[in-house]
């Protein structure tokens, strides 16, 4: 199933024209012509970028927590990169926004494409921007009410045991000796 919509007016009434030897894209509703529009096609895999932060406190835990919006599972804090937005800038943005937390400073663990990690928006896959952060004690935890209902600090072990989603498994998996160094 494909679906295409307009760039100025998000309507979905969208045809393409050729225009001096070119084909663009009118929108019937708002009368504005692009040169592209915003196609959505069920038969290609859509392809998101995130950044995620792995916050490790001086026993070895690392802060997860229980995701309220799908992927449900335990997951670190993580989120989209914006436009505009370097991984880094995103990473800190995402600590904040889903824990309260600020990170100090991040070390860069691993950038790679996982294939599979499917999020509420629709892609199949995320190319993920994975720091760690270190606390010198366990800090105050403040989740967003919109994205988990619960936290809990566990070595890299204990999380391999719980229910994590698919992009936090593949992450504690690979990148455990790069985390615990």
């Amino acid at each position: 199933m494909r679906h295409e919509y307009c760039l100025h007016c998000d309507a979905e009434t969208v045809e393409p024209v050729t225009e001096s030897g070119r084909v663009r894209r009118r929108c019937a509703t708002c009368g504005q012509t692009a040169d592209r529009s915003l196609v959505v096609d069920t038969a290609l895999r859509m392809w998101h970028e995130t950044a995620g932060v792995f916050v490790r406190d001086p026993s070895g835990r690392f802060l997860f927590f229980n995701r309220i919006a799908f992927p449900y599972a335990l997951t670190i804090p993580a989120g989209h990169v914006e436009h505009g937005e370097s991984p880094e800038v995103s990473a800190v943005r995402e600590l904040h926004e889903e824990t309260g937390l600020r990170a100090v400073s991040l070390t860069p663990i691993a950038t790679e494409p996982i294939d599979g990690d499917q999020c509420r928006r629709g892609a199949d896959g995320h190319v993920w921007h994975t720091f760690l952060t270190t606390v010198g004690t366990e800090p105050p935890v403040a989740l967003d009410e919109g994205e988990g209902d619960a936290y809990t600090w566990l070595t890299l072990a204990e999380a391999a045991e719980r229910d994590l989603t698919f992009a936090a498994r593949h992450l504690v998996d690979r990148h455990a000796a790069r985390l615990m160094a």
